[in-house]
């Protein structure tokens, strides 16, 4: 099987569970890549899909027309017939909108990834609600990472019996428990400085279990956009400096270290402001396949990822009151933590295998091309 698939950029930080699905597809079928935008414009050589005046062109006219038109159809589907192209799987909801037209002509089967923000934004799905019926019309198979995430989806006209849940998965080799008890109160979050991770939640919470535990400290990792400005003032006005650090992006195996070195993950998601919300997020699978308790909120897939009281802690959105007391019940009793981490990680190798999900994928591929 010769399979294309798509992602907006090549080296999206967060996005490492692209390059991980690339990779294990890999070992399955032969895989070409295109990226760069919500319609792809590039292959993996950097090597643009139309000859350099029908990008020229496609830049001139896209304002007018839109993302699909001559010119960018047209090295779309000399890149899919050249390379002999099966099924083409892609990432996120805008980009395989624009491939049904390109997948439609050439009569190639075409399966979507709904990630988060492509299946919730506002927004987004407001600009694109006529894009998304025709693609619910051709996909094969139209493939989200959370339960919530499906039934949003067919409140938005998706068929049912092609909606499949398949959550990106962990690599649980790269991400393993320590057994020992953690020895110091070190909490942990990972992920963009984004509304819908809830950070200044995540600060709040905090600092009230730094007030009875000033031995605690806060890491958080991720690019330093979005709401880091808010998230550094809010540490200064709560007189946190010295208990929270803001590291910048790390890769996987700085992470996996910071996670064998935690007490717990936190991560105080909701609903933004703009409607966006959490797929299924990998930092949390992460954390629970390095035996890690995880504090969080009842969003999105982490209802599925987490189970309330026995590897981990939910509560409401917006209810840091509640998320700083079940971390201060994890500080008194890091014996209860390591428990409940390690029953974690047995929780996401049974249902967030990486190995396994991308499998699932790759079936669902065969059996679109049949």
């Amino acid at each position: 099987m010769r399979i294309c698939i798509t992602r907006s950029e090549k080296h999206a930080y967060s996005e490492t569970f692209i390059r991980d699905q690339i990779a294990g597809f890999s070992k399955l079928a032969e895989v070409f890549t295109v990226y760069g935008g919500r319609y792809p414009e590039r292959e993996e050589s950097g090597k643009l899909l139309s000859p350099k005046p029908f990008w020229v062109a496609h830049k001139a006219v896209k304002l007018l027309v839109g993302r699909n038109n001559f010119f960018s159809n047209y090295g779309m589907k000399k890149f899919l017939k050249k390379n002999q192209i099966n099924v083409v799987l892609a990432n996120y909801g805008m980009c395989a909108a624009h491939m049904v037209p390109v997948c439609k002509a050439l009569d190639i089967p075409l399966l979507v990834i709904f990630h988060g923000h492509d299946a919730t934004d506002q927004k987004l799905l407001g600009k694109y609600r006529g894009k998304y019926q025709k693609l619910f019309g051709y996909a094969a198979s139209i493939i989200v990472v959370s339960n919530d995430m499906a039934a949003k989806l067919t409140e938005l006209g998706a068929p049912a019996e092609k909606i499949q849940v398949v959550p990106c998965g962990v690599d649980t080799d790269k991400f393993k428990p320590t057994e020992q008890p953690a020895q110091e109160q070190k909490f942990l979050a990972v992920g963009r400085f984004a509304a819908k991770k809830g950070p200044l939640y995540t600060i709040d919470a905090f600092s009230k279990v730094y007030q009875k535990f000033p031995d605690a400290t806060l890491t958080m990792v991720g690019k330093k956009t979005g709401l880091f400005d808010e998230c550094e003032a809010k540490v200064a006005e709560l007189g946190l400096e010295n208990a929270v650090t803001f590291t910048g992006i790390l890769d996987q195996s700085q992470i996996a270290e910071l996670m064998g070195e935690a007490l717990a993950f936190v991560q105080h998601s909701i609903t933004a402001p703009n409607g966006d919300m959490e797929g299924t997020p990998v930092s949390i699978m992460e954390a629970g396949a390095s035996g890690l308790p995880i504090v969080s909120t009842e969003h999105g897939g982490i209802k599925d990822a987490v189970v309330h009281g026995r590897t981990g802690f939910l509560v409401k959105e917006t209810d840091a009151d509640a998320m700083a007391n079940f971390m201060m019940q994890l500080c008194e009793d890091p014996i209860q933590a390591k428990a409940m981490g390690l029953e974690g990680r047995e929780h996401i190798q049974k249902n967030y295998l990486q190995k396994e999900q991308i499998k699932k994928l790759y079936d669902l591929s065969v059996a679109a091309c049949k």
